[in-house]
């Protein structure tokens, strides 16, 4: 993992975060998040590979989401969203098997390897409705940072690249967006729902014994989430 990128990003977001009101309210969020990628990946380029014959997928994955909000008034808050890191497989693509081996097309689909994402978002949230009320829709605009890490390639990946290969992929910035609903429980309790999107972009470059090749990939991310919150 790259710890100082992580850090730097962390440190920014705190802060924000002391800057504001010293009697503000804070409130975290802790539940469950199901990430569809929405991946759409060019075609691999690179020697000793057969043009818009290959790609990739990007697949699902549930991980754990937490937050933490802190209010600016009572019609916003900023919240930076987080979760456990969660790890996608990364399944072959077969873009035209008429130009591949038959070993190699007959592998469409097969998992080829695994990469790791870390995506901390800082939203702005509008929420509608007044302060008081128990159901209060809202919102949401920010800032994404997505640092993939930890990417292997199995042994089927390894063998289809003509050996032993490794794996990077750049990291991403853009805007963020969310919708979703917070139902006050009593107390300091609320039960809270979203959906979340942001632009993110990458390219992945793999080295198989000094041969590069690499692929881009486009996120259109849905994240669906469902969490319990506390105000304090």
């Amino acid at each position: 993992m790259n710890t100082p990128k992580m850090s730097r990003a962390v440190i920014a977001t705190a802060a924000l975060f002391t800057a504001l009101a010293a009697h503000a309210q804070y409130t975290v969020q802790f539940g469950g998040l199901y990430l569809d990628p929405g991946a759409s990946a060019s075609s691999t380029t690179g020697p000793l590979t057969p043009a818009n014959a290959l790609s990739l997928n990007v697949k699902p994955v549930s991980t754990v989401f937490f937050s933490v909000a802190r209010d600016i008034n009572p019609d916003w808050d900023l919240q930076l969203s987080l979760g456990y890191p969660p790890t996608h497989d990364i399944t072959l693509r077969v873009v035209n098997a008429s130009a591949l081996p038959p070993s190699v097309a007959a592998q469409d689909g097969n998992k080829i390897g695994t990469v790791r994402q870390i995506a901390p978002t800082l939203f702005a949230n509008y929420k509608f409705g007044d302060s008081s009320s128990a159901f209060r829709p809202f919102i949401g605009v920010g800032i994404n940072y997505t640092m993939f890490d930890q990417p292997t390639s199995n042994s089927l990946n390894n063998s289809i690249n003509g050996g032993v290969t490794n794996a990077k992929l750049s990291d991403s910035w853009g805007l963020a967006a969310q919708i979703g609903a917070t139902y006050k429980l009593g107390g300091p309790w609320s039960l809270n729902a979203a959906i979340s999107t942001a632009d993110v972009k990458t390219t992945l470059t793999t080295n198989t014994y000094g041969v590069e090749r690499k692929t881009d990939i486009k996120f259109s991310p849905a994240a669906y989430i469902l969490s319990v919150g506390y105000a304090f």
